[in-house]
């Protein structure tokens, strides 16, 4: 899906390509704080984090199209997908699934910025910038999602377990209880 995207939007004008990228940030801002309900405090804070710096990428493209198109009033180009973005997270399995979509999305949106350097290069620096957040996004998702999958593999039932479960045992140690 990610090359369909980027050869999609390799068509479009910067302005086109710019609105998407606001728009995609928007979708990724409420995928990650949807990601961060009812996980536990450690993780809902590495996604609120990560919804936090998407929001500040959606500010950097709505400052720049403001300041090449006079106005921060954006059009998404229509037959350019987004990633699936739809969070309904019951069992371990399924934030897992959550997480390879997100890894997907945070792929897309660094090539996504590579194609604005090359089209707006005099805002090179900026779209470099946001290029190298979403790998380090990548990265951070990634080292999560390969340590649930790790976990499931040496705990098949946790597959179909609430992420909570697996949460709370972490969060034991994170604020540890005492007795009275």
């Amino acid at each position: 899906m990610e090359e369909e995207i980027v050869k999609k939007l390799e068509k479009l004008s910067e302005r086109e390509i710019l609105g998407y990228a606001i728009a995609s940030e928007e979708d990724a801002i409420q995928f990650y704080l949807k990601l961060s309900e009812g996980r536990g405090e450690l993780i809902a804070e590495f996604f609120k984090d990560l919804a936090k710096a998407e929001q500040a990428h959606k500010t950097l493209l709505l400052n720049l199209h403001e300041n090449l198109f006079g106005s921060r009033e954006y059009t998404v180009p229509e037959d350019v997908p987004f990633a699936e973005s739809t969070v309904n997270i019951v069992t371990l399995g399924n934030l897992v699934e959550a997480l390879k979509t997100a890894l997907m999305n945070e792929k897309t949106a660094e090539r996504v910025y590579t194609l604005l350097a090359k089209k707006l290069p005099e805002h090179r620096i900026l779209f470099d910038f946001l290029a190298a957040q979403e790998r380090a996004h990548y990265r951070a998702i990634e080292a999560h999602e390969e340590y649930l999958e790790g976990l499931m593999r040496g705990k098949p039932e946790y597959v179909e377990a609430p992420p909570h479960v697996i949460f709370n045992q972490v969060e034991i140690y994170y604020k540890p209880r005492t007795q009275p």
